[in-house]
């Protein structure tokens, strides 16, 4: 399958996916995953990205002012059952704020519709 992500889809997922726990192959294919998503070093450049550790954990800010164009990822279907899971099990921060880039890929992944 093949999304189209913006660069706040990309950053948020990435963050969702290392947030998960498992065995090793488990791990292996999330950061696969996570390599496929991550920016590339001009990208973040582009929105001035920048990360700093506060108690051993890494936050990734970024100016929200700023874009790069969205990517076009081809997804196997173990990554779009990864993907869909954590979605589908992730509770949300910040309902508003997350609607933006949350919404269009819970259509995507056709994640828990409601009743």
């Amino acid at each position: 399958m093949k999304i189209q992500v913006d660069h706040v889809q990309r950053l948020n997922l990435h963050a969702l996916l290392g947030a998960q726990r498992g065995d090793v192959a488990t791990v292996r294919t999330i950061w696969a995953l996570q390599d496929k998503l991550a920016l590339t070093p001009e990208e973040e450049k582009a929105i001035e990205l920048n990360r700093e550790f506060i108690a051993g954990q890494e936050r990734v800010l970024w100016n929200p002012t700023l874009t790069v164009p969205a990517r076009e990822l081809e997804l196997t279907d173990v990554e779009i059952a990864r993907v869909g899971a954590v979605l589908d099990s992730w509770a949300t921060y910040g309902v508003a704020a997350d609607r933006r880039w949350l919404e269009p890929l819970l259509r995507v992944f056709e994640v828990s519709k409601p009743a």
